[in-house]
């Protein structure tokens, strides 16, 4: 397939591969923030992002765009490439079924949270279990739909939508359990909006723009050569 073709025989509503430099531009903070969700190491991240991106492009011929979004298939293998990641570096732990979180788009910039509530919740993610961190930051890092993150997981959306739901409703009490134990002012006022909020932030990790830049540009001239 060249560079920049799209997919033949498309139907309504089906997406196209797109080019490498357009594929690249439109993820790649997604799935930063995502491996970096898990990672929480700059060049790890870095260094893993690549190899997402490359593989992707190595296998393109294995997009089927009937059977998903560009975004699904990109973040199954996003979601492999870590879980061998983990599987090298850390053996003991164990990845079996990932679930995610309710589509509640929540704008963290319409809230201003303190150091102390982001810390808190910090506190409550580094306490879940492996695939229920996977869930959340498939949701909030990547900002996939439940549906999207169904597919990743091989799970049905119905059934991943409970489990978003049920894994938001126990932090939120836990959140709130924890507001009240502290006695914080803000006591009577609802817990969601802001919990969601700083779910948000938490998940939201700054780019290290310069890295990116040379990692793109390190791609394509993996890329283009191969084509050349």
């Amino acid at each position: 397939m060249p560079l920049n073709s799209p997919s033949p025989g498309l139907q309504h509503g089906q997406e196209a591969l797109p080019s490498f430099e357009a594929l690249y531009d439109r993820y790649h903070m997604q799935v930063y923030r995502y491996l970096y969700a898990h990672l929480k190491h700059e060049h790890d991240t870095a260094d893993l992002m690549q190899q997402v991106f490359f593989q992707a492009w190595k296998q393109r011929q294995t997009y089927e765009s009937g059977r998903g979004s560009v975004a699904t298939w990109l973040f199954s293998i996003a979601h492999h490439r870590l879980v061998d990641f983990y599987r090298v570096s850390h053996p003991s732990l164990s990845w079996e079924s990932i679930p995610e979180i309710p589509a509640i788009d929540q704008n963290p910039e319409e809230h201003v949270l303190s150091a102390e509530t982001i810390a808190q919740v910090r506190r409550l993610l580094e306490a879940l279990s492996q695939p229920e961190q996977e869930l959340l930051a498939l949701r909030f890092a990547a900002r996939l739909s439940s549906a999207k993150i169904a597919s990743i997981i091989g799970k049905s959306e119905a059934a991943t939508k409970k489990q978003l739901t049920r894994l938001l409703s126990r932090l939120q009490e836990q959140y709130r359990r924890q507001e009240l134990d502290e006695l914080l002012p803000v006591l009577l006022e609802p817990t969601l909006p802001a919990f969601v909020a700083a779910l948000h932030q938490v998940y939201a990790a700054p780019l290290p723009t310069l890295r990116v830049h040379a990692i793109r540009q390190n791609l394509l001239k993996q890329v283009y050569p191969a084509f050349s």
